[in-house]
């Protein structure tokens, strides 16, 4: 396995997920400019393409993340490298992971590890 080339942030966006096995939620737990890592409701393995699109709480529309794949799967974590993007949505991560930046050791909101939530569409 190849060593990411970015740091990650923390976070805990709720996203849809659309894969050619179906359709489903989840939660983003890192980010960064090229990927993520996150849990998700539906069942998804190593090489699977994906489209994403992810809710920003200060955002006004979704973070899509038009082509991803997943890169490795383990205890119901995905880790997903970001193919391809639109350049505003790539200044837009870039510019959302710049604000959140941590000062201290990650901590994971609570939500990040219980039961996924709707999000809409």
């Amino acid at each position: 396995m190849q060593p990411r080339c970015r740091t990650r942030i923390p976070v805990g966006y709720p996203a849809n997920i659309h894969s050619d096995s179906g359709t489903g939620e989840g939660v983003l737990l890192d980010l960064s400019p090229t990927g993520c890592r996150m849990r998700s409701d539906i069942d998804l393995n190593a090489g699977a393409y994906l489209a994403i699109e992810i809710a920003v709480a200060q955002e006004p529309m979704p973070l899509a993340v038009e082509v991803s794949v997943v890169r490795w799967c383990k205890d119901g974590h995905l880790g997903v490298e970001f193919l391809r993007y639109s350049q505003g949505v790539r200044e837009r991560v870039t510019d959302l992971l710049t604000a959140s930046a941590p000062t201290e050791t990650p901590v994971y909101p609570d939500y990040a590890t219980t039961a996924l939530s709707a999000v809409a569409s």
